[in-house]
């Protein structure tokens, strides 16, 4: 029997939990019922933990399925009685104690919350869950969370998806049960839940969908017309941003460098790239009126290089190419264009880039810029084709010995296989799902994110893997000590320009695998250890991580040979890039 006790609820939502619940032994506790259970408990009713430790006591005393509030069942709670605890988040990060169930009386877990319940000072229950559980819950951002496969915390919209905190939350296919509060929520949130009640979680996330594709793509243009008026919300940013490379620029006059370089320091991989390659950086957030454009191109000619480069396009470096060739028509103008043509797509991906991608095109016909220089191998010759003064450099990643050393791997006592997934995404392009899908086929596998993607974990959890990880990104030294514990990363993507991770993983001696789209390895022994062809094909994965552990230290005695080799053509290819 499942047995279900039941506290402030009414009846019309309780008469129909045997619809949901097989086998059901319900229990609605009376006044008098609940005044034996507090009787017996220690602590006091002014205890911002008071209603969570009662609710917890009767688990604890009873077993089974505990439910406190108006709490609506919209879908079968069987298949949840396998676990031997579950509850859930009801924000984004914290749980609450309103459905809990223990398979078993007098459950270890639940005995130990209520003594730090009883000893603690802190004032919510997701503080207490943590201390317990060792799990920093706070932090977890409402992931899917199982502790050693028999207690499971689930994401909001299972339990709690009405959006009272006004957080965004939504109801999905994956809800079982709604709680309803004495509160108001907003109009919006009454639309969706009756679209809910009468078509269904599908039709919901259908629509949910459809207006978001929506409001991105007019989120999209209001954006694109705010910078073609100048309006931007960022206005002071941008300031400081031009004074600081005005200020850089005047340094260089007394250096009386050859060329500069523009980069947006905001953008991390570009600017890593940049910066691996090239000196006399000037970071550049963009431009937003024309004083600004006048006042950063006079001083290059003030400066007399004899190049200047764009790294990527921001907005606003089109007028200052523009006003450079109007003032000096012997500076050379050259880009470093960093994505490949599948990457920017905005037909299908990002309307904004593919516009960006559009406006360089249209500087190189135009004469405006003299070379384009790209790390996309197969780009060279497509523009050189299209009439382009095209340079292929090469990316590389050139880390201190010393950072190298101080990030050495750390022993590890058990015999899991940790494998890295970064930088993943909902994007086609980063390909998640596959690698999650190959690495769950590795024996005792377990996979580390950053930034920890939600629809992710679900979908490990259901290939019976553990993922774990960072919700939110972290800076570039963070990440290379992440990826140099691993036994191996992936990054089996379907498309890329010349990515940075693979290198980098193999620079901090953690074998990376990564898709056939880029030139790093071609046509050596390496892209049978390191390169998988078939990215779509989860077994090839699979079979590639067990082949390249098997065989690491081939690898890096081939890895060693490759890179010194490598980072003396990539010099080469600075230096004709350069030289163009």
């Amino acid at each position: 029997m499942n047995k279900v006790f039941v506290l402030n609820n009414i009846e019309k939502y309780y008469l129909n939990y045997s619809r949901y619940i097989s086998d059901i032994d319900l229990h609605i506790l009376t006044t008098n019922e609940l005044k034996k259970y507090k009787d017996n408990i220690k602590l006091k009713e002014e205890h911002p933990l008071y209603n969570d430790y009662l609710r917890l006591y009767i688990e604890y005393i009873e077993g089974g399925l505990v439910i406190d509030g108006m709490l609506e069942i919209r879908s079968s709670l069987n298949n949840f009685f396998k676990n031997e605890v579950f509850l859930g988040f009801d924000t984004e990060n914290t749980i609450a104690t309103n459905i809990i169930w223990c398979k078993s009386k007098k459950n270890l877990i639940i005995k130990k919350v209520l003594d730090e319940i009883e000893k603690t000072e802190d004032k919510d229950i997701t503080a207490v869950f943590s201390k317990v559980l060792n799990r920093d819950l706070a932090n977890t951002f409402n992931s899917l969370v199982a502790i050693n496969k028999e207690i499971y915390i689930y994401p909001y919209d299972y339990f709690y998806p009405i959006d009272y905190e006004r957080h965004g939350k939504n109801i999905s296919e994956n809800t079982k049960t709604i709680l309803h509060k004495d509160e108001k929520i907003s109009l919006y949130c009454k639309i969706k839940q009756k679209i809910y009640y009468k078509y269904g979680s599908y039709s919901l996330r259908y629509l949910l969908s459809l207006t978001d594709s929506i409001r991105n793509k007019i989120g999209a243009k209001r954006y694109i017309n705010k910078q073609q008026k100048g309006k931007f919300q960022d206005k002071q940013v941008i300031k400081s941003s031009v004074q600081e490379a005005y200020n850089i620029l005047c340094s260089y006059k007394e250096k009386n460098v050859d060329y500069v370089i523009f980069h947006n320091p905001r953008w991390m991989g570009v600017t890593s790239a940049t910066k691996e390659l090239f000196e006399n950086l000037v970071p550049l957030q963009g431009l937003i009126t024309d004083k600004q454009v006048d006042l950063i191109a006079n001083k290059i000619i003030d400066i007399k290089p004899k190049q200047v480069i764009f790294s990527a396009f921001e907005y606003g470096y089109d007028k200052l190419a523009r006003k450079i060739r109007n003032l000096d028509n012997d500076i050379k103008i050259k880009i470093f264009w960093h994505s490949s043509n599948s990457q920017i797509n905005g037909q299908l991906v990002d309307i904004m880039n593919w516009k960006t991608n559009l406006k360089v095109i249209n500087l190189c016909r135009e004469g405006i810029i003299d070379v384009f220089g790209t790390c996309k191998e197969s780009l060279v010759n497509f523009y050189n084709s299209q009439g382009f003064n095209t340079a292929f450099i090469k990316n590389t990643v050139r880390l201190d010995e010393n950072f190298k050393n101080n990030i050495a791997k750390e022993k590890r006592n058990d015999d899991k296989i940790l494998i890295g997934i970064y930088a993943a995404g909902m994007d086609w392009r980063k390909n998640m799902f596959n690698q999650i899908a190959g690495a769950s086929l590795v024996n005792n596998a377990v996979i580390d994110s950053v930034p920890l993607n939600f629809d992710g974990q679900v979908f490990a959890s259901k290939v019976n893997t553990n993922m774990q990880g960072l919700k939110k990104g972290v800076k570039r030294e963070e990440l290379l000590k992440r990826m140099a514990q691993n036994d191996i990363n992936l990054y089996v993507t379907f498309s890329e320009c010349a990515p940075m991770l693979p290198i980098e993983s193999m620079e901090v001696g953690t074998i990376c695998l990564t898709g056939d789209n880029h030139h790093y390895f071609k046509n050596t022994e390496l892209e049978k250890y390191l390169v998988v062809s078939r990215e779509d094909d989860v077994c090839s994965i699979r079979d590639k991580i067990e082949y390249a552990l098997e065989n690491k230290d081939i690898i890096f005695d081939l890895y060693k040979k490759w890179k010194n080799s490598y980072d003396n053509e990539s010099k080469e290819s600075v230096k004709s890039f350069l030289n163009m």
